[in-house]
């Protein structure tokens, strides 16, 4: 019964090489008498050479191949691993498309907006549903705006007075309000400052009254929290910009599967290769060993 290609595989990693003379003078020569290791493999651009030579000279050393055709029976060997190995990893990139978009949902679903009732007809609703990464760079916008006025604001104080300081962080605030932006911490803390120089309006002088200096560590705290806030939407983007190029990768790596049918009949047609080259292996080797038994009686 022939053993199966992972257990040829790892039985040739754990080989120590020939022992005897006979077989050592063989092994010196299997790196470079067929060209095995010296030419140029088959291999794809992202396949490693010197993990394949590693394969094939673990098989050289197991089966200690004489003639050429038992060197090819080792390279068939060899290239029927490489191609299960290749259909393996297709297996698993039809598996992670799936497994990774099912994490990307998780980790960043959409916004959905409640259903609105068509006025026509109580029977038809419209959701609306927006990616997750388009809400994150909309957030990111609003919030790099309010920072960039505010900072705008705090850096002409001196030029344009208390008064006209204090009327541009209003308008600051309401130019840079946006519901579908809305973060906890920072909104609460916009919302708050809002509040308080509404409360601080004199309608009869027609200007705010609020104290610059708390307005101006207010302004400082604001800033702070929506700087944070954008480093943070950064670092999800960044986070979403890995989960898409791993699962643009694997459905490259997938795109061989274009015919379910046709992959598992050369899946089959590649292991009866692999599985008859492996038994005409073992039984040259095993015709070998016989042979050698019985002149040991001679």
């Amino acid at each position: 019964m022939v053993s199966s290609p992972e257990i040829s595989r790892l039985n040739g990693s754990r080989s120590r090489g020939p022992v005897t003379k006979r077989g050592k003078t063989i092994a010196s020569r299997n790196a470079t008498k067929h060209g095995l290791l010296v030419q140029k493999p088959p291999l794809l651009v992202t396949e490693d050479l010197e993990t394949f030579e590693g394969l094939v000279q673990g098989l050289i050393e197991q089966y200690q191949p004489e003639t050429p055709v038992e060197h090819f029976l080792v390279q068939q060997v060899a290239m029927g691993m490489l191609k299960q190995y290749r259909l393996w990893s297709v297996e698993a990139a039809i598996a992670n498309v799936e497994i990774l978009k099912a994490q990307r949902l998780a980790r960043f679903p959409d916004v959905v907006t409640p259903a609105e009732v068509e006025l026509d007809s109580f029977d038809k609703y419209r959701e609306k549903r927006t990616p997750c990464k388009q809400v994150l760079e909309q957030k990111k916008r609003a919030l790099e705006a309010l920072i960039h006025d505010l900072a705008f604001d705090l850096a002409h104080k001196e030029e344009r007075g208390e008064a006209k300081t204090l009327e541009a962080f209003r308008d600051s605030l309401s130019e840079n309000y946006s519901p579908e932006s809305k973060v906890a911490e920072v909104e609460r803390c916009r919302d708050e400052f809002d509040e308080w120089l509404c409360a601080s309006w004199n309608g009869r002088k027609r200007k705010y009254t609020a104290n610059l200096a708390e307005a101006i560590v207010r302004v400082e705290r604001l800033i702070e929290l929506a700087g944070e806030q954008v480093a943070e939407i950064d670092q999800a983007l960044a986070e979403m910009a890995t989960v898409e190029e791993a699962i643009a990768q694997a459905s490259t790596n997938s795109k061989g599967v274009q015919n379910p049918e046709r992959f598992m009949r050369y899946q089959r047609e590649m292991n009866r290769d692999l599985y008859e080259a492996l038994d005409r292996l073992q039984a040259i080797q095993q015709q070998r060993n016989n042979e050698g038994s019985i002149g040991s009686f001679r």
